[in-house]
Formats: structure tokens, sequence, C-alpha cells
């Protein structure tokens, strides 16, 4: 069926069923039309039909009549199909603004395994399916767009199965969003020194006979003239020896009042680009936005936790 149709129906359709996950197939709004495939089919069976009662051939209205009988059946179980399937659960990864970002949908079947006979479309965006018992799983490339939360937007379902006489779809509107995190500013500024009490101590270079301080567990990021390759050794595990002054080295703290005199955007884009450096340099910071506070510390959960704080600022 041609875009241009589908796109007159759907004017004319009412709106599509919307909810939280999971989200079901409502039965009264899975429409179904015939596919170039059954027209064809109707077609030959007209003639077919015809042929055999101008020459009064008993047989041949038979065949007519069961292949007929076979295109509906085909219609009743395409949607039955949809009717059994269920909307599960929505991921979006990790997006900047101005990038890309991975989305995925997860559908369950009521009437067991799935075996590729599903197609997915989201907000325009076809999705590559894959299957996995009651399970299917389309993932999809979107556009990250701007800063904050984006709905989810409209879901179609389709499917031609069994015979592909037939395009059944339902539209669903599923409640559910993805986060955009602000866009790391770039070329990256260094934040400044009232923001990095040790400044001039992390400058200084370390010297080879610097006191060790303590040892802890290999971090990703971390430089391999670090390791205590002796005592990791031991123990079976990598251990990083930690000196006095990094373990003594005070919190750098990113606040708003920093970039005040940049626009939003460009402020938290700022701030973004600050945390992430302090993470790619295994640094413990804190963020300080006035009514919520992040910190100190350092760390995966700790960076996820403050990149949405950025992303829902208003």
């Amino acid at each position: 069926m041609s875009t241009g149709v589908r796109t007159g129906l759907a004017r004319l359709l009412p709106k599509p069923p919307a909810g939280p996950l999971p989200l079901g197939l409502p039965r009264r709004r899975i429409y179904i039309l015939p596919s170039r495939f059954g027209l064809v089919y109707a077609t030959a069976l007209f003639f077919l039909q015809l042929g055999a009662l101008n020459y009064n051939n008993n047989a041949a209205i038979l065949l007519a009549l069961l292949l007929a009988s076979i295109a509906l059946m085909s219609a009743v179980v395409c949607v039955r199909f949809l009717n059994s399937l269920t909307v599960t659960a929505f991921d979006a990864g990790e997006a900047f603004a101005g990038t890309e970002q991975d989305c995925s949908l997860t559908v369950r079947s009521a009437q067991g395994p799935l075996r590729g006979e599903l197609r997915l479309r989201v907000a325009g965006l076809d999705a590559a399916m894959s299957y996995d018992g009651d399970f299917a799983t389309g993932r999809w490339r979107a556009a990250a767009g701007a800063r904050g939360r984006h709905p989810l937007g409209r879901v179609r379902l389709s499917s031609g199965y069994p015979l592909g006489m037939f395009h059944a779809w339902c539209d669903l509107v599923p409640d559910a969003d993805r986060l955009v995190y602000p866009a790391p500013e770039s070329p990256a500024v260094r934040w400044p020194a009232e923001a990095d009490p040790a400044a001039g101590a992390r400058a200084t270079p370390r010297g080879g006979d610097e006191e060790w301080h303590a040892l802890r567990e290999f971090r990703r990021g971390d430089s391999l003239r670090d390791i205590a390759w002796k005592t990791s050794a031991r123990h079976d595990r990598w251990l990083v020896a930690e000196t006095r002054s990094s373990a003594e080295a005070p919190t750098l703290r990113f606040s708003l009042s920093m970039v005040s005199h940049l626009d939003r955007e460009h402020a938290l884009s700022r701030l973004c680009g600050w945390i992430l450096v302090a993470e790619a340099e295994q640094l413990s910071w804190i963020l300080d936005l006035g009514n919520a506070k992040v910190g100190p510390g350092r760390g995966e959960v700790q960076r996820r936790h403050a990149l949405v704080m950025l992303a829902e600022l208003p």
C-alpha cells in the first residue's frame, strides 16, 4: 500500500490508543486491507469463478470457493496475530544533543514464538527486527535532537502473516520518552581556578619517589605506570598505587554561577564538558545547581545522575 493511501486513511481513522507500557493492541484498532499479492489473488479467483460458471464446471467452482475461504481465513488469522501482541518495554541509549540515539522497542506475543512476520515503524523510521522466542525487539537509530525529554511518538505494528494476502496494522502511542543530554562544549574549555583548589598541586609532575598512600582496585582509565605489579601478582587482581597527593586532592566544584555569563544552553554544554573531562581524568567532583546537588565523588552512576539533571533543567 502506498504512503499516500496510508496517510489519507490515517486522517480518517480515530486517534490511536495511548497509555503506559505494557500496552496491548486493541482489536477494534486493528485495520486490514488486501496487499498487492492479495489483489492479484482475488483477480485470479474472480476469473476462475467466472470461467467455472460459464462452462458449468462444478469442480472449478468448488476450487474457487476453497481458495477464497483460505484467503478469508488468512485475514482472520492476521488480525488475531496482531491482537495477541503487547508492547512491553522501550529503551533509549545515552545521547548528546545533535548526535544520534539508539532506541529499541520490545514486543511480546501471547500466541507463541515469533518467526519474522512482524514489522515495526516508529516516528517514520523502520526498525530492524530480531526475534527470541515469544519476544521481538525492534532497533532503530533516531536523530537525538535538542536537550531534554522527547516523546516516543506514534508506533505502528504491521504484519502480512500468515500468507501475505492482507496487510494488517495497528497504531499506538505509548507513554514513553527518551532523554537527550546537553552537547558537551567543543572545543572543550578548562574549568576556572575557582573550581579546582588544587590546580597548582595537580599540575606539578609526580616524582618517582613520591610516597604511596594506599592500594585500590584498578579502574578504567588508570595509567599502567600506577599499577602495583608485584602486589597485583600476589593477590591475582589488578591493584593501583594511590599516592598521598592524589588521595588528598580536593574535590572539583562545578556550579551554574561559574557559567552565569553564558546563555542557558551554552552554560549547560560547558558544565557537561567539565563533567566528562573530570570523569576521564578520574577526578572527584561536585555539581551544584542551586536547588540540587550531585557529589562529591565520581563514577558512572554519579555522571549519569548529573547529566540527567542538566538535561531536565528548564
